[in-house]
């Protein structure tokens, strides 16, 4: 006997005809399949064709059958080099974003200065940068993050 189609409801005969809804349901798996990585893009469009052709349930069955039957259930490991692949200590939290961000636009500002003079000034930056650095400093090494 073969597996029951996802959200059709049973009993369900394999020489019974199927109707839009029924294609819908397995392109919609297929679609959540290929969201979760278990098919590729010619799979799923070769799987998609075969389910809008399809005219009675023996058709449909083999198109998911090699799928799980809850999407999602599954977790997939994270892509390395993306951000979820990163541990959560190394990753810069938007204060730390921020003053990353400010300290080069600062240090920019202080080469400008330099360059014009022809001669290197003394680095400035270091008071603002150093006061919200030692800050932030503080509230992560006690667990704070605002």
């Amino acid at each position: 006997m073969s597996a029951p189609l996802p959200d059709v409801p049973e009993p369900r005969q394999p020489s019974l005809r199927v109707g839009d809804a029924e294609r819908q349901v397995v392109v919609d798996r297929l679609k959540a399949a290929l969201d979760e990585g278990r098919l590729d893009l010619t799979e799923f469009d070769e799987r998609s064709a075969l389910a809008y052709a399809a005219r009675t349930e023996a058709d449909l069955v083999p198109l998911t059958a090699d799928l799980p039957a809850q999407p999602g259930r599954t977790p997939r490991p994270p892509v390395p080099g993306s951000e979820a692949s990163v541990p959560r200590k190394r990753r810069l939290g938007s204060t730390e974003a921020t003053w990353l961000r400010i300290a080069i636009i600062l240090t920019g500002i202080w080469a400008i200065t330099s360059v014009s003079r022809g001669e290197f000034v003394f680095f400035w930056p270091i008071f603002p940068l150093g006061v919200w650095g030692l800050f932030i400093l503080a509230n992560r090494l006690t667990g704070r993050r605002h």
